[in-house]
């Protein structure tokens, strides 16, 4: 099932793709506010658990291209940002 799931999102146009992520994105907005504090808490304490054991098993050539990827993708979004986001960025990285 994850296979199909996988080959209908690519076969999405770019707008479909959007759509899906954005209702995806609002799904988890909503599960993560229906959450107590004691079980959000559980929740990104297990998040990072898992981040930490994958990162345990990966070579170091898997993790240059881990922050390869990730590089590329934050520069993306980076570029996709408004004037205006720009700002705010700056605002709250201070």
């Amino acid at each position: 099932q994850r296979i199909l799931a996988r080959e209908r999102r690519a076969a999405a146009t770019p707008d479909e793709a959007e759509r899906q992520r954005m209702l995806a994105r609002e799904r988890s907005a909503a599960r993560r506010a229906a959450l107590t504090q004691e079980k959000a808490e559980q929740q990104r304490t297990l998040a990072r658990d898992r981040s930490a054991a994958r990162r345990a098993l990966l070579t170091s050539e898997e993790v240059e291209q881990q922050r390869s990827i990730d590089r590329e993708i934050h520069a993306a979004r980076r570029g996709a940002l408004t004037p205006k986001e720009v700002e705010q960025q700056r605002t709250l990285a201070v």
